[in-house]
């Protein structure tokens, strides 16, 4: 038998744990619930860089391939320019806005299975 501190007792209890108990202990269901949300940020942060890259590095190469918006201009300025700054901004804008709404998501849900 361990020897035990005087003044002190060891509560056992029998039953299912809560989320947040399995975190605060550090034991290995906390660390599933833990990995969980990492795997779910980093999808959806691998997701928000795949569909930017996808979107904006297309444009670049369709003004490779269709050399005739070199020659085209608008106001002055090459329509391949146009082309490929003017939806930036607002394509940083949309992906991070709906990029912030899913991390918000997941990280609510997170919280709402913590304190159950």
């Amino acid at each position: 038998m361990s020897p035990s501190v005087p003044g002190r007792r060891r509560i056992v209890r029998r039953g299912l744990r809560t989320p947040r108990e399995e975190l605060a202990d550090a034991t290995a269901h906390g660390h599933v619930y833990l990995r969980g949300l990492q795997r779910q940020q980093l999808t959806l942060s691998l997701l928000a860089l795949v569909t930017f890259g996808a979107i904006f590095g297309v444009l670049p190469l369709a003004l490779y391939l269709v050399p005739a918006f070199a020659r085209l201009e608008l106001f002055g300025v090459p329509l391949g320019l146009w082309i490929v700054v003017v939806p930036m901004l607002p394509g940083f804008v949309l992906i991070g806005w709906i990029y912030q709404r899913r991390a918000d998501a997941a990280d609510e849900a997170f919280r709402e299975l913590v304190e159950r």
